[in-house]
């Protein structure tokens, strides 16, 4: 049996990896994400059994080191505005951002919805590393 349970546990994950990436790396979160929260948050993702521990940690630390960035002309996200000082134009600016990356996503899901592929799992974790290598980089 391999690392995931099943394709929704790569889907759980890819969703916590976006938003572990917005968490460490947008200057509007004041109280980052640690790594313990990291590991905590997937608990159980993995039809009721955890992911290695290891391997939370690992995927962490990849994130730190190195934030997620859509490919130039995909960004359409508002440039932060130094002058958006009080609270409510922050929030404003964070709800536009957060329906930017909403839009995005679930245009990216949409388009891959229609492709239609036989689902095979992987029986070994390095089958999907090459997959999270060339996403990182894409992006």
């Amino acid at each position: 049996l391999g690392l995931f349970a099943s394709a929704d546990t790569a889907y759980v994950l890819a969703y916590s990896i976006i938003m572990l990436t917005t968490d460490l790396h947008s200057p509007q979160v004041r109280n980052k994400m640690t790594k313990e929260q990291y590991i905590a948050m997937n608990r159980g993702i993995n039809d009721q059994s955890d992911l290695p521990q290891q391997y939370l940690s690992d995927i962490y630390d990849e994130i730190a080191g190195n934030e997620i960035k859509m490919k130039a002309g995909h960004n359409k996200l508002p440039k932060h505005n130094a002058s958006a000082t009080t609270e409510r134009q922050r929030k404003l600016l964070q709800n536009v951002e957060l329906a930017q990356m909403a839009n995005t996503a679930r245009a990216l899901m949409e388009a891959a919805s229609h492709y239609e592929a036989a689902f095979t799992s992987a029986s070994h974790y390095e089958h999907v590393r090459p997959m999270f290598k060339v996403y990182n980089q894409s992006l």
